[in-house]
């Protein structure tokens, strides 16, 4: 072993955890997945005599669900920790040793969102060997897939029934009850090809789609400019990839562009695409040539937007001034493993230890204290009575 293990019992689970390699499968380098950490979690609750299951998601790939029971069985707090992290080849440091200097853990998926999910299950833990018995039912769920296309919480929030829902994933144990969603999507105009020595022989699509590329600016931006929603602001969108013409000297028949669109508590993901579907549709009553389509949506997840006086709100700002002296309620630009829930109208929030500017980054790293800090928040939240 090339790291010193910690004499913390959360950090130094945080260390087995970033040790083991579980890079999305969809990403570079990702081979193993999730399955290092499913066993990992397996005999973490199996020491603990807490039953759990795991639940195939994807070929191979598993949630798993612990179940820590209440005084009312008919009551549910869920805990959610993705267990994939982002691909480990852009980093300069080994990802998977995980070193502690001056107070920071290092590695990859020390911040996003390993940390987190070492807290929420050392909560869990000391709950257990001080026979404490929470007010309701405690689930904790490692999901596969965050990374990519939030397969493991889509199935969790479809098979799972709870009250509300904590969320881990670096916030700088700030509350966050509100995030944008996203809809991502292909729009693709087709035109006609020819000898670039006879354009007028030919339709170019690129042609095309930069005009549509501006009328979307035009008509779609000043209508996101007049939306808002506290602590996020306004709804985006973003031009992300073009692709068109196969050489110099075509005309080319075809380009498609992909859109990031991010919204707000409000809107909806079949709106936005009616919106985009509305610009195409006045751009072709003016144009007989232009053949564009708006493709059925590749990703789509909600935004999140908890009212401030839920129950999961106060608890967990209670808990945060009660470990750290301070509580703040924040919004967020990105989505989370939040979304599903929030589309099942189910309260949730997103608290973790660590910055998200850390997530992703040549050198992950996450700060050890927030760490031990966040495992007394988990606890204080699981102990509260919703």
């Amino acid at each position: 072993m090339s790291w010193t293990r910690s004499d913390d019992p959360v950090l130094a689970t945080l260390q087995d955890l970033v040790a083991i390699d579980s890079v999305n499968p969809a990403l570079p380098g990702g081979a193993q997945g999730e399955t290092g950490m499913v066993a990992y979690l397996s005999d973490f609750f199996t020491a603990l005599d807490i039953p759990f299951e795991l639940c195939e998601v994807l070929p191979g790939r598993h949630n798993i669900i612990a179940t820590f029971k209440g005084e009312d069985p008919d009551r549910a707090l869920l805990f959610e920790c993705h267990m994939d992290t982002a691909s480990a080849e852009v980093m300069t440091i080994p990802p998977f040793e995980p070193q502690i200097k001056n107070g920071l853990l290092y590695g990859r998926g020390s911040c996003d969102t390993k940390a987190g999910g070492a807290a929420m299950i050392h909560a869990i833990k000391r709950l257990k060997e001080a026979g404490i018995t929470p007010p309701r039912t405690i689930l904790y769920a490692g999901t596969i897939d965050e990374e990519a296309f939030f397969a493991g919480t889509n199935h969790l929030a479809e098979h799972v029934a709870v009250e509300a829902a904590v969320i881990a994933e670096p916030t700088d144990l700030e509350v966050v009850r509100a995030h944008k969603g996203a809809v991502r999507f292909y729009l693709q105009v087709n035109g006609k090809a020819a000898h670039s020595a006879k354009p007028h022989l030919g339709i170019n699509a690129i042609e095309k789609m930069a005009k549509l590329i501006g009328r979307c600016a035009e008509e779609i931006a000043p209508q996101y400019a007049e939306l808002s929603y506290p602590l996020l602001g306004h709804p985006t969108y973003n031009v992300g990839t073009i692709a068109g013409g196969a050489q110099v000297n075509f005309v080319p028949d075809e380009c498609k562009i992909a859109v990031d669109c991010r919204l707000i508590p409000g809107q909806t993901p079949e709106g936005v695409l009616e919106e985009f579907k509305a610009v195409v549709a006045k751009a072709k009553a003016t144009d007989d040539a232009l053949d564009a389509v708006v493709e059925d949506p590749f990703f789509v997840c909600a935004a999140l937007g908890t009212d401030e006086d839920a129950g999961i709100v106060q608890s967990a700002v209670a808990a945060c001034r009660e470990v750290t002296g301070d509580a703040a309620i924040a919004g967020v630009p990105y989505a989370t493993d939040g979304s599903p829930f929030s589309a099942k109208g189910v309260p949730a929030i997103v608290l973790g230890p660590g910055s998200i500017d850390q997530a992703h980054g040549a050198v992950e790293w996450v700060n050890c204290q927030q760490v031990v800090q966040a495992a007394e928040i988990y606890q204080r939240i699981m102990q509260s009575p919703g």
